[in-house]
């Protein structure tokens, strides 16, 4: 980064994280921010660095039922339970969107309830072009079957088949 830009230029921002270059440090969280294109609208999504979709996994999932959210005097709960439209259909109707905007990384956030749940998803992503890395979600506690948190404990202990993760865009 540049500590002291010069008048009229404006400052590099560019950042490298685990090999994937930036061109600047701001990054939409996954979540709340859907699949990025619903926001399209409201935020330039061309001025990120890059943005984390929300959760996928390997079948599309409703969610839990309404209500799921929950204002409070502090601020907002939620309890949306991962809905989503499954990795395929993110493929073919989100990322091709995700594509067309210029110098932004997009990195997917995947979950599942057993191992074989996370590689399946990945594999489907891997079909397409686009998705610079992948973010593995083992938190939720807002679904039947809780965290997924021993699944990261599986994978620190062994690794993954060969073909299943792949680096660069």
């Amino acid at each position: 980064m540049t500590a002291s830009p010069q008048p009229g230029r404006n400052p590099d921002l560019s950042v490298t994280f685990a090999g994937i270059q930036l061109k600047n440090p701001v990054i939409a969280a996954s979540g709340t921010f859907g699949y990025g294109v619903e926001f399209e609208d409201v935020v330039h999504l061309d001025k990120l660095g890059g943005l984390v979709v929300k959760g996928l996994s390997k079948e599309p999932m409703a969610g839990n039922p309404p209500p799921r959210l929950y204002e409070t005097a502090a601020g907002m709960l939620n309890a949306i339970g991962l809905q989503n439209i499954g990795a395929r259909a993110f493929l073919d109707e989100k990322l091709p969107k995700l594509r067309a905007l210029k110098n932004i990384v997009v990195i997917a956030n995947v979950f599942g309830y057993t191992r074989e749940d996370y590689e399946r998803t990945i594999q489907i992503l891997n079909e397409g072009d686009g998705i610079a890395a992948y973010e593995l979600n083992v938190s939720c506690p807002n679904t039947d079957h809780g965290s997924s948190a021993a699944i990261l404990g599986l994978w620190m202990r062994s690794s993954l088949p060969r073909g299943t993760l792949r680096s660069g865009l």
